[in-house]
Order: C-alpha cells, then structure tokens, then sequence
C-alpha cells in the first residue's frame, strides 16, 4: 500500500513539475520581453533633447535594401549615348517610368477595389463552419468523482441575405463610385503634370545647352579682343591698362561659359527625375534650334477659363469627392432606421460521450440541424452616435464644398496667369530678336572702329558686353515663351500636340 501511495504522488507530481516548468519559462520569457522595453526606458528610443540628435543604439539600428524593399527595378531605358531623343520619346518614356503616374494608377486601381467592395452586400453571403475535437473533465457531481469524455463534431453551411437597410448600401456604392471618379481624374491629372514637367525640364536643358555655345562664342570674342588689344599695345596704339581691361573680360567669359556649364548638369539632373531615371542616366536630347515658337492665342482669356472649368481633371475629382460626401450623408441618415435580413442553415451534429463513476455507456448519435430565420435589427440609443455621424458627414461636405470653391478660384488665377505669361513672352522674343541684331551690329561695328582706332577698348568691351546679354535674352526668351505655352495647355488641361507620345 505505501508503494502503491508513492507511485501514486511520483504520478501525480510529474504534471506540478511541468507545470511548475511552464510557469518559470513564462516568467523568463516575460522578463526578456520587457527588457529595454520604452515603457522602462523611454530614453533609449526617442531622442534625449529638442537640440541634440538620436543616438541609436546598436539594438535600434535599421538596415535595409531598397531591392528588397522595392523589389527588383524596371530595366532601365537603355538611352543611346550616340543619339539625341526628342520630347515626345522622352514624354512617352516618363509615362512609363514615372513612379507618380505608377502612384497615382495603383491608387486608381485600390479605389476600383474598393467600388466592388462597397457592391459586395447586394449579393448574400455564404460561409461553412466546423468544429471538432475531443474533451475531458472532471465529473463534480457528488458520490459520483469520476471523468466524462466526449468528442463533439458539428459542422454547418449558413446563407445570409440582407432584404432591405433604407439606402445604406446605395448610399456606400454611390460614394464609392464617385471615389474611383475621383481617383481616375486624378491620375489623368498627373499625366498631365508628368507631361508637363517633362517639357519644362526639357526647355529648360535645350536653353542652358544654347547657353553653354552661346557662352563658347562671347569666349572666342573675348579672346579675340584680347589679341586684337595685344596688337594694338605692341605697336603703341594701346595702353596696358586697355589690355588689361581686355584680359579681365577673358576671365569673366571663361567664368561665364563654367557656370553655364554647370547649368547644363543641374538642368539634366531635372529632367532625369521627370523623366523618373536616375540623374547619371539622363539622355541627350534634340536641339530646339530650329523649332518655331507657338503661334498667338486665338482664344480670349475668359474663353480659356471656362475650356478649363470643363475639362481639368483635378477640379472634376474635386467634384466626385464633393459628391461622395453628400453620398456619406445619406448613409448617415440611413442608419437611423433598421435592417431586414434573411438567414439560413443547414448542417449535422455528431457526439460520443463516455463517463467514468458510475461507468456509463458508450453514447454515440448524431442529427441534422437546420434553421430559417428573419431578423429585423433596430439600433434605437448608441450614445448620440448616429446623430453625431450625420453631423461629421455634413461638415466634411461643406468643407469638400469649400475645397472646391478655392480649386475654382486657384484654377481660374492659373490661368490667368499663364495666359499673359505667355503672351508677354512672345513679345519678349521679338524685342530680344531686334535687340539681338541691332546688338551684333553695334559690337562688328565697334570692332572695326577699334582695329582703325577710331574707338576705345571701352567702347568695344562695352558692346561686346551688350551682345553677350543679348544672346543669352534671347535663349531665355525662346526658352520662357516654350515653357509658358506648356504651362497654359497644363492650367486649362490639355496636353500640347508637340508633346503627345
């Protein structure tokens, strides 16, 4: 008998001690968990003071690799370093590369989702559930200590159907529609600002380029003038302070030409991150030399504000979020009624059951289940919830209204705007080109009359000077005049013709 009493308490000890195991895991794995926790010390996760940076510790570095981040990179496009693209190649590969149109298309997309979500509940819904599994427990009934064992299986196909919720789901599907409206229109929207972005970068470059020659050729004239005061100095008809004066102008063409130089990288840097390539792959592009300005506006300005009201893109998206708003209302309002839905099941139930004190046969059944049920469902208090939906609703569709008023008042400004920008820069061109001619007159004359010293190096440095701003005012002129076109074709929505891939 005290053997049997020991084999008994060694059995019984056997589950104290892993449960005793257990606990004592738990509690290390607890304290583990709260070491360095920023609950315990805050310090070692957010920055000490306003003045000083973050000091991470090694346990808070971040490593990370934008290939695994991003997955692998498109190919990149390749450009031929022996070839000059032109705009409507470059506009053509920014809409395929661009990671904003990419942004803004998966967004469209997300939202499209979204629309066939909100059209989910007019369809019923079906679901199958089972549960099986086995279970012992100790029978506490009195005179009768023992276990009972039982295995339960129940398994059930349910169909639900909601018959009627006062507008709740026409009302989610109306605003959903209008989101994805939305979402489109603003993708159309930046397309267009890709487009545009592209063209401006692209003007931009192809005028710093005339720049770079530009300033090449004030350089050989400088120099030319230099020489020319050289001369005149060797034979006594200049004085070295006039030479001087004609070297230090060298320096300031030379000075002039490297800054251009540099506008140049700066300007196909820009058009890399239009285009969406990285700024060591930017392409050479075509020269605008030969290209003819845009001609004259035939339309008024008022015209070009009301094409604009009409056909932005962003301002329709505005008017779709406007509308989805007012759909949310509705919903609101909606909810301050009851539901009406249809259920109905099917399934069987299977058990076995065994007891031990007193021993019990072995009781094994089963029987199908099934049911049909109408439910009607009226939410009468949720603590001013409902009420203060509706409220939240409304005030975000006056805000979406305002929203859309500024739009309005903003777009209409752009155009204006654009529109005389561009009509003065095509005034500016024709001044620069008369003042580009009547420049390189004045400086061939004053050439002339230096090397016969009829004139004073002053007198040709001086025209030199006035030729050289000349030239560049008429590059920047050509380039603001292209520039302006394409921002008036973007503020009114339009993409320019010579821009279409």
């Amino acid at each position: 008998m005290p053997l049997m009493n020991s084999t008994r308490n060694a059995m019984s000890a056997k589950p104290r001690a892993l449960a005793a195991l257990f606990i004592a895991a738990a509690l290390v794995c607890g304290c583990a968990a709260l070491e360095r926790r920023p609950e315990i010390e805050p310090d070692d996760y957010a920055p000490l003071s306003a003045a000083r940076e973050w000091p991470a510790r090694p346990q808070n570095q971040v490593s990370f690799d934008l290939s695994e981040e991003l997955g692998p990179l498109a190919a990149p496009p390749g450009f031929d370093p022996a070839k000059r693209y032109s705009l409507a190649e470059l506009v053509e590969t920014a809409l395929r590369r661009n990671p904003q149109t990419r942004r803004t298309w998966n967004q469209a997309r997300a939202a499209a989702a979204a629309m066939g979500r909100a059209d989910a509940p007019y369809y019923p819904l079906a679901d199958v559930q089972s549960e099986s599994g086995y279970r012992k427990i100790a029978d506490l009934v009195p005179k009768h200590w023992g276990t009972q064992r039982s295995w339960q299986s129940r398994s059930l196909l349910s169909v639900n159907y909601l018959l009627l919720d006062f507008g709740r789901r026409a009302a989610a599907l109306r605003s959903a529609q209008e989101e994805l409206l939305a979402a489109n229109f603003l993708f159309n929207h930046k397309v267009q600002e890709v487009v545009f972005n592209v063209e401006r970068a692209y003007y931009t470059l192809d005028a710093a380029a005339a720049d770079v020659s530009s300033a090449e050729v004030i350089l050989k004239m400088a120099q030319a003038d230099r020489a020319a005061a050289r001369k005149r100095l060797e034979v006594g008809l200049a004085t070295r302070p006039q030479v001087l004066l004609s070297e230090q102008r060298e320096a300031q063409a030379q000075y002039e030409l490297q800054s251009a130089r540099l506008a140049v990288s700066d300007a196909q840097a820009r058009l890399a991150i239009a285009i969406g390539v990285e700024a060591n792959a930017a392409p050479r592009i075509e020269s605008l030399q030969g290209q003819p300005l845009p001609k004259a506006l035939g339309q008024d300005v008022e015209e070009l504000i009301r094409v604009a009201l009409r056909q932005r893109p962003d301002l329709a998206a505005k008017v779709a979020q406007l509308r989805a708003s007012r759909a949310r209302i509705e919903a609101a309002h909606a909810s301050l009624y009851p539901t009406l839905d249809t259920s109905a099941y099917y399934g069987f139930y299977g058990f076995n059951y065994t007891l031990s004190n007193p021993p019990t046969p072995n009781l094994t059944s089963g029987v199908p289940e099934y049911a049909a049920l109408v439910t009607l469902k009226w939410d009468l208090f949720t603590g001013f919830d409902r009420l203060n939906a509706i409220r939240q609703a409304q005030a975000q569709s006056e805000a979406a209204r305002d929203e859309l008023r500024g739009k309005e008042l903003d777009l209409v400004g752009e155009v204006w705007s654009a529109y005389y920008t561009f009509a003065t820069a095509l005034r500016k061109y024709d001044y620069a080109a008369a003042l580009l001619k009547a420049s390189q007159s004045a400086y061939d004359s004053n050439l002339r009359s230096y090397q016969h010293g009829l004139a004073s190096i002053l007198d040709l440095l001086s025209s030199e000077r006035d030729l050289a701003g000349a030239r560049y005012a008429l590059i920047q002129s050509k380039a603001e005049a292209l520039i302006s076109a394409a921002s008036l074709s973007y503020a009114i929505g339009a993409v320019p013709a010579q821009a279409q891939p």
